[in-house]
């Protein structure tokens, strides 16, 4: 038998019902060239028992973490175990749009000269049923064109699920972080292997959740700062705040937390090196009213001033 095109690979955790959903997805899809890998993080048997009828039409080699490992490593375990091709990341309580989406997707893979695809898709909110289109838009395109560095500011690209990549071995999921876990690996993957290609369908549904692992990080100082510092620092002089999205980061992160010294940054847990000019940078917002920084255009343009002055000279 012939190596399939794709790997389906997806990490899971206790939602059987949503899996379920992503399955029945799978199944209608036109195009079969594929093999599904599962790696199951729950500590009960609900997802095995969801899997037993899909086992009988779908090839699927599925794996129990003994002990459960981080959501991270859950991602990084199922996708080192694929061995064809392509690589197509969805998370449990994510699904194809329709029948053709796969297709669309290697139809783009065998097409193109570049090793990552994503398309647009469809945010849906899993307790309404409320949908929105996420569209990768001429400005986010200029972004992107520009440096993948303009994701550290926003993903653009969107979740995991929208994404194929080529199989890299060398490049895989840092399971050190939790909230930038997608952005590192986005950011280390491009700039491995530059260009990329969007296919500007709604291909996927990204259900949205408020019980998700992502909303229990969001503007949590003891998440954000860290991770944010550490991916800073991790790619040293390649990016350094010098580059006009880091640098929109940090005074953004810094004016979100009132940052004051970096001894605020330290207590919350980073223990890197600290990116040059960040003390310049929490000196010229110190004697900024707050009420001020938190207005969007005052603080634009405090902050091309501040860039201006510390960064270009």
């Amino acid at each position: 038998m012939s190596q399939p095109l794709i790997s389906i690979c997806i990490p899971t955790y206790k939602r059987p019902q949503l899996l379920k959903k992503l399955l029945d997805s799978i199944q209608i899809q036109r195009f079969k060239d594929f093999e599904i890998l599962i790696n199951d993080n729950s500590p009960d048997d609900s997802v095995e028992v969801v899997l037993q009828p899909y086992l009988q039409v779908l090839s699927i080699s599925y794996e129990k973490n003994q002990p459960a490992v981080s959501a991270g490593m859950n991602s990084k375990k199922v996708m080192q175990r694929a061995t064809t091709e392509w690589i197509k990341l969805m998370h449990d309580d994510d699904w194809f749009e329709g029948p053709d989406a796969l297709a669309c997707f290697a139809e783009a893979a065998l097409q193109t000269n570049t090793d990552f695809i994503f398309s647009a898709s469809n945010q849906v909110q899993l307790q309404t049923g409320q949908s929105k289109a996420a569209m990768f838009s001429s400005e986010k395109k200029q972004m992107l064109d520009n440096s993948p560095f303009c994701l550290l500011y926003e993903n653009i690209i969107g979740q995991p699920s929208v994404t194929m990549h080529k199989r890299h071995p060398g490049i895989t999921y840092d399971e050190s972080f939790n909230f930038l876990l997608d952005i590192d690996f986005y950011v280390r993957y491009f700039l491995a292997h530059p260009g990329y290609h969007y296919i500007d369908q709604r291909l996927i549904n990204i259900g949205i959740s408020p019980q998700q692992e992502t909303y229990k990080y969001y503007k949590n100082i003891n998440i954000e700062l860290p991770e944010y510092f550490t991916l800073l620092s991790k790619f040293g002089e390649d990016l350094n705040i010098k580059n006009k999205y880091a640098f929109h980061l940090v005074w953004n992160m810094l004016k979100r937390y009132k940052i004051k010294h970096t001894d605020q940054i330290r207590a919350v847990g980073y223990k890197g090196p600290m990116p040059a000019q960040i003390e310049a940078i929490i000196a010229y917002q110190k004697y900024i009213p707050n009420i001020i920084l938190k207005q969007t255009p005052w603080s634009k343009k405090l902050m091309a001033m501040c860039y201006k002055k510390i960064i270009a000279g």
